[in-house]
Parts: structure tokens; C-alpha cells; sequence
């Protein structure tokens, strides 16, 4: 990690690890305001130890695909809630156990990737990223798709 942008990255993820407050249970969050989920769903990145190179690069990934597509969707919001589906299916959900056994009680519950709250997942996630895609995006390689072809930027 000796590129600045990057490190930049990395710093602005762990900064709203930082920021997020404390981790909420996904089944407790109906009625919060969306950006209060927002910080929470950053809460339990930072619980789950989800690296922040894997945000970083869930962010990236979205940015190279939609430059490849020749008939892409360039709105910022676009881009911005496909960053945050990928990033809450990092570390979405909330599992519960009580009891022993055969007779144990689980509660499983994964709180729904839709909504405003996505817009601000996503726009936080963009903004860690925008360094490196300013400096690296004449380096962003080809993409690969599984029929063979190879779409250059």
C-alpha cells in the first residue's frame, strides 16, 4: 500500500468505521431515519472486520464496469447505490441462538438493500474512492466478459 491515493482510501473507510456509533442489531433498526441506518450498516463493517481494501475495491469494480459498458447508466446515484449493494452484502444481517440442541431457537434477519439508505452508503463509499479513480483511471485494465470479448475503456 505505498500509493497515497490508496492509503487515502483505506483512511477515509476506516474513518467512517470510526464515525459509525455503535453496532445496532439489524432487526432493531425499523424506524431509524436513513442515515442513521446508514452509520449502522458502517458498524457492522466494523464489526464483521471486513477489510477496508474490500470496500475500496466493491467501489472500483462498479466504476470499471459501468466505463466498460457502452450503454451505461452514468448517473452519479447509479453508480452510488450499485457501490452500496455490494458493500452491505458484506456484512448484512443479524444472527441470533438460544438454546441447545434440536430445541434451539435461531432468528435470522437481513435488513433489505433498497431505499435512500443505499444513496448514502454508496455516496460515502464514492467519495473514499474518488483519489484513486482521479489517479488511476488511465490504468483501469480491460475487462474480461465469459464470452471471450475484451471491452478497453
Amino acid at each position: 500500500m505505498d500509493d497515497p491515493s490508496v492509503r487515502n482510501g483505506v483512511e477515509r473507510v476506516r474513518g467512517l468505521y470510526a464515525s459509525a456509533g455503535q453496532h445496532v442489531e439489524a432487526f432493531r433498526l425499523r424506524g431509524l431515519p436513513t442515515d442513521e441506518r446508514a452509520r449502522v450498516a458502517w458498524a457492522r463493517l466494523r464489526k464483521a472486520s471486513v477489510d477496508p481494501m474490500k470496500v475500496l475495491a466493491a467501489a472500483l469494480a462498479i466504476e470499471m464496469v459501468i466505463r466498460a459498458d457502452p450503454q451505461a447508466d452514468l448517473k452519479t446515484e447509479f453508480k452510488q447505490v450499485q457501490t452500496a449493494k455490494l458493500i452491505h452484502r458484506m456484512a448484512s444481517g443479524s444472527h441470533k441462538r438460544w438454546g441447545e440442541g434440536h430445541t434451539a431457537t435461531e432468528l435470522h434477519f437481513y435488513p433489505r438493500s433498497r431505499g435512500r439508505i443505499l444513496r448514502h452508503i454508496g455516496q460515502a463509499a464514492m467519495e473514499a474512492c474518488e483519489l484513486i479513480i482521479d489517479h488511476h483511471q488511465a490504468t483501469f485494465p480491460a475487462i474480461v466478459f465469459a464470452q471471450g470479448t475484451t471491452i478497453e475503456k
